[in-house]
């Protein structure tokens, strides 16, 4: 209890300290050109600087080592990222992050970020051409990744994330290092119902990091500070179709080397395969802010293309590429989903993302069915509404209907109203437990044998807890019959009644009346031999002997040893 309590208020403290991100902070931005390793705002990821760099809470592989560490925690797969950026005047940027996950929600990564320059020309002080100078930017980082909290089914809930770098730069003969530290938190908010019920899988992301904490870099006798930043973020993400992905996202950052930025940013995911992504970026001097890119997805790499016209400087292109290695880290699924790729398409992408939205609404599935055996049943409609978020279509189904039917019992015995009477359930009684049987029976969809029990439930203790015959009275209503007040026996009572009522009839030669009292007997009790053979003699009597053969040879595989009954089907039905 004291976990659990402990673990509802960390999450309403990520929630309180997230809601943050609904609001600027303009006022603790800083001025431009007042830091040193400027290169550390090259930003790598084509993805990410295609949707206007708002990456810090959709960021979930390698590059998480840059926007946010939270979001190694939620790579389950071995994977390298690399990109290259064709800036301007010579200058060029190189990014490269391998991320290891140790186990499922556990990722270490390392990261190499490189910035080159042509060689320049140099000048004396009297402004006399010397040599070509030398310079270049070089940062190499470890960090790490940790789900804190998980859901029902293991999916992250909270992530905390560190990347800790050496950073060195390099002009001619002087240079200059020092170490940085860079901070992230991602929290996932899945509610179980949405607004858009016929749109699967909505997901909230808010996600805070801290960048380049650090003493700064010391070029003889002067200290420049790092371009230090915070940003806040956050992200919908949503798969609107079968095979399609659709995700808006904003971040909101300061730093003491620039304005207050907003970055916008969407990308649309289609067939798993092919990806488009816009964005746009404020504080941007030169050019638009607008960026745009897409995105391939195949079986062994992904390809990705970002494009940021910076008007009469031309325009930055940004190419990458991202490689998985090995089996996934994440947990085998409670009952994994079987998503099928059209053969064709073979070589396209492995990531299977919406195989996995399938594999989680197949997890809720379980979890419900497990809630339902330990008599959970609120537990159990909850994890209902949780798989067919993810899968609506589900809801149209199978499940939809037992999730229904178990809405309506859950209503009628007012078990929201009093949760103490579901307990009374999940007792150790034969009440009880004739009781689940007789709720389990409705949700699967057989009234009669629910009605049946239910009276075998009320039966086995007239001065037992009201809710039992409050079940009855209701299972009366919804199967549309009177409660029958001679059958309010414990079950193997009832079951003998049902066979005198039968005997009684099929001694007076009203035959349909038997096989209506031994059916009946048979849903109570269907493992019994002697209801089946008593079953098949009446069917038998009735001249339905397709039916009555059925019935003995069901009583001859519960009981072979039955000499009369094995004689008898020989005698009726030679071979």
């Amino acid at each position: 209890m004291r976990h659990a309590n402990l673990k509802r208020k960390c999450v309403l403290a990520a929630q309180i300290a997230l809601a943050a991100a609904l609001f600027p902070f303009s006022a603790f931005a800083g001025s431009p050109g007042t830091a040193a390793a400027d290169f550390l705002q090259f930003t790598p990821s084509p993805r990410a600087t295609a949707m206007g760099e708002s990456y810090t809470s959709v960021t979930e592989d390698p590059y998480a080592a840059y926007w946010n560490p939270a979001g190694l925690a939620s790579v389950d797969e071995r994977e390298l990222s690399a990109t290259y950026n064709a800036s301007f005047q010579d200058v060029a940027h190189q990014y490269v992050s391998m991320a290891y996950p140790l186990r499922y929600g556990s990722t270490l990564d390392l990261n190499v970020t490189r910035l080159t320059v042509a060689p320049f020309q140099g000048y004396d002080a009297k402004g006399n051409a010397t040599y070509k100078v030398q310079s270049s930017d070089l940062a190499i980082g470890a960090a790490y990744g940790r789900t804190i909290m998980k859901d029902e089914i293991e999916r992250p809930v909270l992530n905390l994330g560190a990347n800790l770098k050496l950073i060195s730069e390099m002009l001619d003969k002087v240079s200059a290092n020092t170490l940085a530290l860079d901070l992230g938190m991602t929290y996932y908010l899945r509610p179980a119902k949405y607004w858009m019920q016929k749109t699967r899988a909505h997901e909230f992301r808010f996600a805070f990091t801290l960048r380049n904490l650090g003493p700064g870099l010391k070029f003889d006798k002067y200290v420049s500070p790092l371009p230090m930043s915070a940003t806040l973020g956050s992200a919908w993400i949503s798969n609107p179709s079968g095979n399609s992905t659709f995700i808006m996202s904003l971040d909101q950052t300061v730093s003491n080397d620039d304005s207050y930025i907003i970055s916008l940013g969407a990308e649309y995911e289609a067939f798993q395969l092919l990806a488009v992504r816009a964005g746009y970026r404020t504080g941007q001097d030169i050019g638009s802010g607008i960026r745009f890119g897409v995105g391939f997805k195949l079986s062994f790499i992904d390809l990705d293309y970002s494009m940021s016209p910076f008007g009469a400087l031309g325009s930055m292109h940004k190419f990458g590429l991202s490689m998985k290695f090995g089996a996934p880290a994440a947990p085998t699924a409670v009952a994994a989903g079987t998503g099928q790729r059209v053969k064709s398409a073979a070589i396209f992408t492995t990531k299977d993302k919406i195989e996995k939205l399938q594999n989680f609404a197949n997890d809720y599935i379980e979890l419900a069915k497990k809630n339902l055996e330990k008599r959970q049943y609120m537990a159990a409609d909850s994890n209902f509404n949780k798989a067919f978020s993810l899968e609506p279509e589900l809801r149209g189904g199978e499940w939809g209907k037992k999730e229904g039917r178990l809405v309506t019992m859950i209503n009628s015995l007012r078990f929201k109203e009093t949760p103490n009477l579901e307990g009374t359930f999940s007792a150790d009684s034969e009440q009880a437990n004739v009781a689940h049987e007789s709720i389990m029976a409705y949700v699967n969809g057989n009234d009669l044998k629910a009605f049946l029990l239910a009276h075998a439930a009320w039966g086995s203790n007239l001065h037992g807890e009201t809710v039992f015959e409050e079940l009855l009275n209701q299972l009366a209503r919804l199967s549309q019959d009177r409660v029958r007040h001679d059958e309010i026996l414990p079950k193997t009572a009832l079951i003998k009644e049902k066979l005198r009522k039968a005997a009684a009839a099929f001694y007076m030669q009203k035959f349909n009346i038997s096989v209506k009292e031994c059916e009946e007997a048979v849903l109570l009790d269907d493992t019994s031999a002697g209801v089946w053979t008593r079953l098949g003699s009446s069917y038998f009597m009735m001249g339905d002997k397709a039916k009555a053969k059925a019935a003995y040879m069901k009583a001859l595989e519960l009981n072979p040893s039955d000499k009369v009954v094995k004689q008898f089907i020989e005698s009726q039905w030679k071979k």
